[in-house]
């Protein structure tokens, strides 16, 4: 009879734990709900920070959660809008897209104000180098990127008319492409010439996501050949004709490349290839390869480092000469290359290459020190643009975890 007492217990326990685990939940949730209106902003910001984990009152604290988007603190409203955004994010609050438009219309706070944003990046190598061009025009507003992330169809003409408001026009362009229809390829390219340059690159990046190739593929050679053009302009315009080369039929694009290729214009010439050689067309590496050995020591970095980010094998021999290059940027651009192609036989190569970017190095701050222009010596030669050391530690991990050994 006890026995059957202690089971009848444990039964009532199991049974009962769900449930004080849901009371213990609501409890929860109820009080958080009540310090999201808080007008204190660090208990508004922990309470919208923490409700995004209680998916099953989805019903509850997204509603929450938008009517507080238009609350103000007394400091840092954009801080707690930004955290408010992120948790209907991760709620997959769809619903949310129209309010966070309206706020994003008002004027009011979206961006940081007490909180570090996190949006500095720190490039030591040429693969961080690589990593910092890539299209992100969100950092400043978690509001924005929370658009981003909601929008679909249905929000393109509030986001083309905020835009054309002259508000937040790099990020929408940008989301107006990711979720755009065709047609809008128009409106995007309308500000190809906008005197900012995140709008431009925004453009450039839109329009390679959008499928209307017979208006986008003009718009996006014009921005890469453009020879007064801002550089990442033209990166991003070179990024999205990959994008348009990997999709569907991609022999127009593979031809207008092909023809640039012919271009008097050198950077027009080096981004052109680099994304032909992205797409596999051996013309394009061909080209990289001859370029290397420019007399320009900027395109010979950037011929360089595209050289290691295509992994291209058969400029080997190209990259162990650029290890010895005169600039020591194209030291480092050699030595990420090599690591990204190379096998544990480059491993000697890179650290011998190290050793004498040392000595270089040590004679080189001999004619700073005597230079009326450290400046004009330092650009010549390269000087600080990259850390070797860790350049060579990248190379040499790279190579590690492809399979060789030391």
């Amino acid at each position: 009879m006890r026995r059957t007492a202690h089971c009848f217990i444990f039964l009532a326990i199991l049974v009962g734990s769900p449930s004080l685990a849901r009371a213990e939940d609501t409890t929860s949730v109820k009080k958080l709900l009540e310090d999201l209106r808080a007008p204190d902003y660090m208990q508004a910001w922990g309470a919208a920070d923490k409700l995004a984990i209680f998916s099953q009152y989805r019903a509850e604290i997204v509603p929450a959660l938008i009517e507080a988007l238009n609350h103000e603190w007394e400091q840092c409203s954009g801080d707690v809008r930004q955290v408010i955004a992120k948790s209907l994010v991760e709620l997959g609050a769809k619903e949310a897209v129209f309010p966070l438009l309206q706020l994003v219309r008002s004027g009011k706070s979206i961006e940081h104000e007490c909180v570090e944003c996190g949006g500095c990046f720190l490039v030591l190598t040429p693969g961080d180098a690589l990593l910092s061009r890539g299209h992100d025009p969100f950092s400043p507003s978690d509001v924005l990127w929370a658009v981003h992330q909601l929008a679909d169809f249905s929000h393109l003409k509030t986001m083309a008319e905020i835009v054309s408001e002259g508000k937040w026009k790099e990020q929408l362009i940008t989301t107006i492409g990711k979720v755009g229809h065709p047609r809008y390829a128009y409106f995007i390219g309308g500000y190809k010439d906008d005197k900012a340059v995140g709008v431009r690159i925004a453009v450039a990046h839109g329009l390679g996501l959008i499928t209307n190739d017979d208006f986008t593929l003009p718009v996006l050679i014009q921005l890469l050949s453009r020879s007064n053009e801002d550089f990442f302009v033209r990166w991003e315009a070179s990024n999205a004709l990959v994008t348009m080369g990997k999709r569907g039929d991609a022999q127009a694009v593979r031809k207008r490349l092909g023809d640039l290729l012919r271009d008097r214009e050198k950077l027009t010439v080096l981004l052109t290839a680099r994304a032909l050689a992205i797409l596999g067309e051996e013309k394009g590496s061909l080209k990289l390869r001859e370029m290397a050995m420019d007399g320009d020591p900027k395109i010979r970095m950037e011929t360089v480092m595209y050289l290691g980010e295509v992994t291209d094998v058969g400029s080997k021999d190209i990259l162990i000469k650029s290890v010895k290059d005169d600039n020591l940027a194209v030291r480092a651009c050699a030595m990420y290359a090599l690591g990204r192609i190379g096998d544990a036989s480059m491993i000697a190569t890179l650290r011998k290459a190290f050793e004498g970017s040392t000595d270089y190095m040590a004679t080189l701050e001999k004619q700073l020190k005597a230079s009326s222009s450290e400046e004009a010596v330092k650009q010549k030669y390269g000087v600080g643009v990259f850390d070797l050391r860790q350049t060579l530690q990248e190379a040499i991990d790279t190579i590690q975890k492809k399979g060789g050994k030391d």
